[in-house]
């Protein structure tokens, strides 16, 4: 195996005017908190291209990295005219990008910003065509887990297309957020009960997004507000907001039965299906009233008094469609040793998981490499920086199992930060419910905890499963 190369600057390398794997970059179009948009165009492609950077080096967070591998890998995967098509990606250690349609459309939060409360049969016509393009990611096991206003186009002729997956779930790839123990929660005034609990295998999730996005085109106000702190999240455990109908009148009762029920506390209490919900925005006749339909008023103290008390129990409803194929199959966990070039050893772990790979033709692998930690004041450079020091160990597992061959849903990789690299190999291995760890042992470099014990012996004795090692 040949020695590693040094990561490329990303901000170096993406400046309007160069030229990228045949995509020549323009202006740039946006800067959020974990990418950059760049208009560009290509020789070979006949349509607006968007080029997205995941934003690395000073004072930019890891979680970037995470949500631009997710991002790759879904969007790639998706086939439906509701989301920008995949049109290529780039090389992560020289130029990560991800390269998409370009789509013509306002995001829906411009459209609640210049028009206040929308009419309601706006309301009715776009909550149709959202549930719709829902629907359509769900069908090919994909939760979107992060519906927001700002993250949904709306076209010319009405058309939706939804964006930013980096917080998203797929069912047949690795989570890559749930996998080091990162909740993703998503933007705090669309997050359902659930995924503050920390699930994201349920498709519900995305019906209560909706809800709140309908309530806030249809009265100007958000259901829960806006808040900040894990104790205000948790309010939405029992709360129910204001009824729609106090704040605005002519709503008609089976709208607001609608929004109410999607904004349900427990999963199995909305509507099971984004297509139940389409129907009934397009069928009014079709709603059945209950009492939700007929509030106008908030509930009183001690109502919530009570539904607060009930609410200490709270657990998430079971998912109609748990999403996660992969389950069954074995996963293996490869620790390579990123922080040191015993190349040899590398090789001898290659062929090693050649082998346990061949002998588990449905397992999956996750690489997994663990520094000291990174620094709290970025350097100057981009590779001093927190995401630069982790993209540079990245790239490094990426390339030791690049001659595996493996499709993206049966590989994923992680660095991870600790003192104690084999107690949180041993943790990661908990959390993931592995069935084997893979580890090197050369006598040239020991990796020692005490002076009597190597991090090799610890994980032994300490792992959760079976554990295979390389020696050389």
């Amino acid at each position: 195996m040949k020695e590693q190369s040094t990561i490329r600057s990303v901000g170096e390398a993406f400046q309007s005017g160069n030229v990228i794997d045949g995509f020549v970059l323009q202006e740039e179009v946006h800067r959020g908190g974990m990418a950059v948009l760049f208009s560009a165009t290509h020789p070979n492609i006949d349509e607006p291209i968007l080029l997205k950077i995941p934003r690395v080096g000073r004072n930019q967070p890891v979680e970037s990295l995470i949500a631009f591998e997710t991002e790759l890998n879904i969007l790639a995967a998706l086939d439906t005219p509701f989301v920008p098509k995949f049109l290529g990606a780039g090389n992560l250690a020289t130029h990560p990008y991800i390269a998409m349609q370009r789509i013509q459309g306002k995001p829906l939060d411009v459209l609640i910003k210049e028009n206040g409360r929308f009419p309601v049969e706006d309301v009715v016509r776009i909550g149709a065509a959202l549930a719709q393009a829902v629907q359509a990611l769900h069908s090919q096991h994909t939760i979107h887990l992060d519906l927001k206003p700002e993250n949904i186009l709306v076209g010319p002729d009405g058309k939706i297309t939804l964006i930013d997956f980096g917080l998203a779930h797929h069912a047949h790839y690795p989570d890559l957020l749930a996998e080091q123990m990162r909740k993703g929660v998503g933007s705090a005034p669309y997050v359902s009960p659930e995924q503050i609990m920390g699930i994201r295998e349920d498709s519900r999730s995305d019906i209560f997004s909706i809800g709140a996005i309908l309530y806030e085109m249809l009265t100007g106000e958000l259901p829960f507000g806006n808040p900040q702190s894990m104790g205000g999240l948790s309010k939405r455990l029992w709360a129910q907001p204001e009824p729609l109908r106090a704040l605005r009148p002519d709503i008609p009762a089976w709208l607001q039965e609608v929004v109410l029920r999607c904004l349900e506390a427990r999963a199995s209490d909305r509507y099971q299906s984004a297509t139940r919900l389409r129907q009934c925005l397009r069928e009014p006749e079709s709603v059945k009233l209950t009492e939700r339909a007929q509030r106008i008023r908030p509930l009183g103290m001690l109502t919530n008094l009570k539904r607060w008390w009930r609410a200490a129990s709270y657990t998430p409803s079971l998912c109609i469609d748990p999403s996660i194929g992969y389950e069954d199959a074995p996963l293996i966990i490869a620790a390579i040793d990123t922080r040191q070039t015993d190349m040899l050893l590398r090789d001898r772990m290659l062929q090693a998981a050649q082998l346990i790979l061949q002998g588990m033709p449905e397992s999956r692998l996750i690489c997994v490499s663990t520094i000291a930690g990174t620094p709290a004041i970025d350097g100057a450079r981009e590779s001093d920086s927190a995401s630069g020091i982790v993209r540079n160990h990245l790239v490094q597992l990426m390339q030791w199992a690049k001659p595996l061959k493996l499709p993206a849903e049966r590989l994923s990789c992680h660095v991870l930060e600790a003192i104690d690299p084999a107690s949180r190999i041993v943790e990661f291995a908990q959390d993931n419910e592995a069935t084997l760890i893979l580890i090197g042992a050369s006598h040239k470099i020991p990796n020692m905890v005490t002076p009597w014990r190597t991090s090799m012996t610890k994980i032994v004795e300490e792992a959760p499963c079976s554990v295979h090692i390389v020696r050389v």
